[in-house]
């Protein structure tokens, strides 16, 4: 049984797919927290060559317990984050290590079922990425996650633009998220851009995006967001979609509060100085 278990980790670290696909019998699955259920044979060879590239793993086997029909084998995993851990995610290039556990089920010679244990959002925070506890949804609110760039600029936006686009799946949101990244780029190298809003809350996206006048807006959206709203329209992605341009009615002010007397201080203008104190006040925030 250990010697089943020793190829398997072997081929893990060789960074060699359809060599441990090869070990598995032909009805045999693997599965783990991030899986989202058990893989079946056919996928088990792209599953790890996905995870390879994005993490560069390697195993160091702590103890191996085998039995008549199985073995337990508990590993510490290090690694680093050299790929996408996800489709839309740039690597963080950080070094890594947690420890696991894989329950290998073995008939014949061949691995009936993988069945791995790790702490996903150990994973997940120790090569940079945030974990954020939220219900998915509560009270008729679908909850979820936002970014926000800005251009540093401190001119009040002359139109908002407004859009949500629906997602079917975990899937397609990853599509549409590598759309966004896309978008935003564009939008940063914009002359009149002054900061976006985005998120998802469920399967449905949203932007929010501030522009200096509606010629600066054109300009944005002429790369690559033009190439998104052409493939909603010559392909299958997304149900729906909806977009809107806005002019504000009002803009009020800008307030800072001072650091020393904790005084507001009405700070459009932009002044330095709290105005009932005469300390300094911190940096202006921009309006987006």
């Amino acid at each position: 049984m250990s010697t089943i278990a020793e190829r398997y980790i072997e081929r893990l670290n060789a960074h060699d797919g359809d060599g441990v696909a090869e070990l598995f019998d032909d009805r045999g699955t693997f599965s783990d927290p991030a899986t989202g259920g058990a893989v079946p044979k056919a996928g088990i060879a792209a599953l790890v060559a996905r995870v390879s590239a994005a993490l560069a793993p390697r195993y160091e086997v702590r103890r191996t317990t085998a039995s008549g029909s199985g073995a337990i084998v508990e590993w510490r995993l290090r690694g680093k984050n050299v790929g996408p851990y996800r489709p839309s995610f740039e690597p963080s290039h950080r070094e890594f290590e947690i420890d696991g556990v894989d329950v290998l089920d073995v008939a014949a010679d061949r691995i009936v079922s993988v069945r791995r244990h790790f702490d996903q959002k150990e994973l997940a925070e120790r090569i940079g990425l945030q974990v954020i506890v939220e219900p998915f949804e509560q009270d008729g609110a679908d909850f979820g996650y936002s970014m926000r760039v800005s251009s540093g600029h401190h001119d009040a936006p002359g139109v908002i633009a407004l859009t949500w686009i629906r997602a079917r799946d975990e899937a397609e949101k990853d599509v549409i998220r590598g759309h966004s990244r896309r978008i935003v780029r564009d939008f940063r190298e914009t002359p009149g851009f002054i900061g976006i809003v985005t998120g998802f809350a469920g399967l449905r996206g949203f932007t929010v995006t501030a522009w200096q006048d509606e010629d600066a807006l054109a300009r944005g959206i002429s790369r690559h967001h033009a190439s998104a709203k052409q493939a909603f329209h010559t392909t299958d992605i997304s149900p729906g979609v909806w977009t809107s341009v806005w002019k504000p009615i009002r803009t009020n002010r800008i307030w800072t509060r001072c650091t020393a007397c904790t005084h507001p201080n009405d700070v459009n203008d932009d002044h330095r100085k709290c105005e009932k104190c005469g300390a300094p006040l911190p940096p202006r925030q921009t309006f987006w």
